[in-house]
């Protein structure tokens, strides 16, 4: 059975615009990649919005650089769609100020949704290590 993915992107700031082409298609990448199949959402932000979404979900008050939300587990959905793994939430503002690769922002909101996590130190490992695999596959620095 061949995996599915869908990405849909949606660009809240017009000056962002000219980037949802490659976002949708280096979601894809790094879906297949992780041989993912599934309907991502990418919510591109701003500094504003990013501060109030961390403060409400990590009780952190400040902007970050990307927020993954993973679909509930076990959430009904009609048997003939994609099964949504989740939503991420990109601020390009702050990750274009801190020179970040806004790919590797991305695939470390992917990463989540596909149930990695960073909170224990072996859980930290195991996802860096994933990254970097993906890095090297996208052909991106490490």
């Amino acid at each position: 059975m061949k995996r599915e993915a869908s990405v849909g992107v949606l660009i809240l700031d017009k000056k962002y615009l000219p980037r949802e082409a490659g976002l949708r298609k280096a979601a894809l990448k790094i879906l297949r990649l992780l041989k993912k199949s599934g309907r991502v959402e990418i919510y591109v932000i701003g500094d504003l919005r990013m501060r109030r979404l961390n403060k409400k979900f990590r009780k952190l008050d400040r902007p970050t650089n990307v927020l993954s939300f993973p679909e509930p587990s076990g959430f009904p959905h009609p048997p003939k769609t994609l099964r949504p793994l989740g939503e991420i939430y990109l601020d390009l503002d702050y990750i274009e100020k801190k020179e970040e690769n806004v790919v590797k922002m991305l695939a470390h909101g992917i990463l989540h949704l596909a149930g990695y996590d960073h909170k224990k130190i072996g859980d930290r490992i195991k996802m860096e290590k994933k990254e970097k695999i993906l890095w090297r596959k996208m052909s991106l620095p490490d």
